[in-house]
């Protein structure tokens, strides 16, 4: 039965191409070739110097950041066809099945790249098996640390309030008031709403309206145009929301792929049962927190 393979790999990598996909969207997208990542932040310089007074250039030493390492886990997933379905020609059957392999590693991937989000407000930002970042805070936190300067306060990311235009412009001068780890302004520039399917409507109407909604005086919307949205299903709250720099995610939110995915085949002899089988290895996370304020509404 070594002649279906091609046929049904040809079925499982179109599959995997018509899917829709958040991932690759969201996340900065690289491989690797070895066990794991290891990452260091550096800290921001100070301020340019007065040449003139000392004639001299200063050389200014940064502090470095926390540790996050990703590692590579490895997903597989198979399905088995017994030889009489082939004998009998039941490619109606059997052509089923690379379709749901590749549906569930698609699904896989995009559950694992949302439960970034979706763990965003607890726990301690590492994910077992996958992630280890050294602050020991959430994505989301209210008391975001630094190993940087004295001149350095604890940060919030965090908020409870529900999605809407008041709440929208709120977050966005929360985030312009972002610092490195000096204490000086990081000129954030919040420009992508992500949203679960539930607040699709409003968020569309927040960007999409030219005159300010819920107002009679219909004032121009100060909102229209300026963000994209991003409606992810696999968020796991209905009400929760997000605000990013979308520029900054892409340095900070990571995907390594270490094997891309596979599709693959091999029968057994004594039962004439072929077995084809899906297998990928990746890692993600986060190096920093300062791309994204998130909302966990109750």
């Amino acid at each position: 039965m070594d002649i279906l393979e091609p046929g049904l790999k040809a079925i499982f990598q179109n599959t995997v191409k018509e899917l829709p996909q958040m991932v690759p969207t969201l996340f900065n997208m690289g491989t690797d070739n070895t066990s794991y990542v290891k990452t260091s932040s550096i800290g921001a310089m100070g301020d340019m110097q007065d040449f003139d007074e000392t004639g001299v250039i200063q050389y200014d030493d940064v502090s470095q950041g926390y540790d996050v390492k990703i590692e590579f886990k490895q997903f597989a997933l198979g399905f088995q066809i017994a030889r009489k379905l082939y004998d009998d020609q039941l490619y109606n059957v059997i052509n089923k099945e690379p379709r749901k392999l590749a549906m569930s590693a698609i699904r896989t991937r995009e559950a694992r790249g949302a439960s970034i989000f979706s763990d965003a407000f607890s726990g301690s930002g590492s994910i077992s098996g996958i992630l280890t970042h050294s602050e020991g805070l959430s994505l989301c936190n209210s008391a975001h640390t630094s190993n940087g300067s004295s001149g350095y306060t604890n940060q919030s990311n965090t908020g409870t309030t529900a999605f809407s235009a008041t709440a929208v412009e709120a977050t966005r001068r929360l985030m312009a008031a972002f610092t490195d780890d000096r204490g000086n302004i990081q000129s954030i520039n919040p420009d992508l709403l992500i949203v679960p399917r539930a607040l699709e409507s409003k968020a569309y109407t927040l960007i999409a309206t030219k005159g300010e909604i819920d107002s009679a005086e219909n004032n121009a919307n100060f909102h229209y145009g300026k963000y994209k949205l991003a409606v992810w299903d696999r968020l796991a709250s209905s009400t929760d929301w997000f605000f990013v720099d979308s520029g900054l995610m892409k340095l900070m939110l990571d995907w390594y792929t270490r094997i891309p995915l596979e599709f693959g085949q091999d029968m057994s002899f004594d039962t004439m049962v072929s077995k084809f089988r899906a297998y990928e290895r990746y890692g993600y996370g986060f190096t920093d927190w300062r791309f994204i304020f998130g909302h966990d509404v109750a």
